[in-house]
């Protein structure tokens, strides 16, 4: 049976949402193989991750996300914006629930913005300070604002699950050596360095000893009280143009060391789009809630057998070229906001119809 593909992102994270769980099409041996050929950006289709959807026809689905390495994780939080604005369309329904493991995940739709963007929302699972699984090897309770010469020889940095583990620095104040005064009433935040996050990013990666069950890196700029610039290496994929789950774990820990009270939605600014994200308070637990585009870029048949070779893998895909010149016009005013900012990076854009 052919596989059923549709390219997706959200904030450029381009991700490949294949309908079935992995073990319809694939021996369990075989997944990470042909998720591997699948994100290749030279001999396969190329993204930032694979989501399996296993629609069971009543408004919910069963969901499992590989990394572009192969790897399995709990959620990607655009990931899981694109799978669940496909549900939303295949139901004509205004909510969606997406289970992972023991986790469930209501997609909501958010409607459009000026340019013709579809926009949805994720609930995420409560951020937790101090998983079961420390994030932090020999951390037996929160490690919030810490310093970690294994993670940096200078950032302080918070750890935080969402379900999946991320280490977050916020850059520095007015008092930071290297501060960065924007001249134009914004307050003045340590220069955004793209080569220290990666630096930093791949310290992470390689020390499984400090560092157990690995994470995702997170740099966060403020830009104004309420809004922010956040870019994320992710464990297994590098550097992309944007993070869901990382704009959520940024976003939780903004609240935690005081800087925005937790109900505040904040605009969070990456490479790849413009998100908001905040928190839905329950007693002591803050459930975050993540929303922004959610855009088809492309939808193609495959044959599964064409993944357990060597490639080069082609497809010939359907554009959704409206969808796709919305974003583009969306986006470009983002771009324009961060280089008025000061804020220098890089950006790969998802191929428009296939490889």
């Amino acid at each position: 049976m052919a596989l059923s593909i549709t390219k997706t992102h959200g904030s450029l994270n381009d991700i490949l949402v294949i309908d079935g769980a992995p073990t319809d099409h694939f021996a369990p041996a075989d997944v990470e193989r042909a998720v591997r050929l699948l994100c290749d950006r030279d001999r396969g289709l190329g993204a930032d991750g694979v989501y399996f959807i296993a629609d069971d026809g009543d408004g919910t689905a069963r969901a499992y996300f590989y990394n572009p390495d192969g790897s399995a994780s709990l959620l990607c939080g655009n990931g899981m914006r694109g799978a669940g604005r496909l549900l939303l369309d295949r139901h004509q329904a205004e909510s969606v629930v997406l289970h992972t493991g023991p986790y469930a995940f209501t997609v909501r739709a958010a409607g459009t913005t000026g340019h013709g963007v579809r926009r949805v929302s994720v609930e995420l699972p409560p951020v937790d300070f101090a998983p079961a699984q420390p994030i932090v090897a020999g951390a037996d309770g929160p490690f919030v604002d810490g310093a970690l010469p294994a993670y940096h020889p200078a950032r302080r940095v918070s750890a935080v699950a969402v379900p999946n583990s991320h280490l977050i620095t916020v850059l520095g104040g007015q008092d930071a050596p290297d501060a960065r005064d924007a001249g134009d009433g914004r307050d003045a935040y340590d220069a955004y360095d793209e080569a220290e996050l990666i630096a930093t990013g791949t310290r992470v990666a390689e020390a499984a000893d400090a560092f157990p069950i690995g994470a995702n890196v997170s740099f966060v700029r403020p830009l104004t009280a309420t809004e922010v610039f956040v870019r994320t290496f992710e464990r297994g994929a590098g550097l992309t143009p944007s993070c869901g789950s990382g704009v959520a774990a940024s976003r939780a820990v903004l609240s935690r060391l005081g800087l925005v009270d937790p109900e505040q939605p904040v605009v969070v600014r990456n490479p790849g789009g413009v998100a908001r994200s905040w928190m839905q308070v329950h007693g002591d637990r803050w459930q975050p809630v993540l929303e922004g585009n959610a855009t088809n870029v492309y939808a193609a048949e495959l044959d599964p057998a064409v993944l357990l070779g060597e490639g080069p893998v082609r497809v010939e895909g359907e554009p959704f070229a409206e969808e796709l010149h919305a974003f583009a016009a969306f986006n470009a005013e983002n771009l324009a906001e961060l280089k008025e900012a000061g804020v220098e990076t890089t950006l790969h854009a998802p191929s428009p119809a296939g490889r």
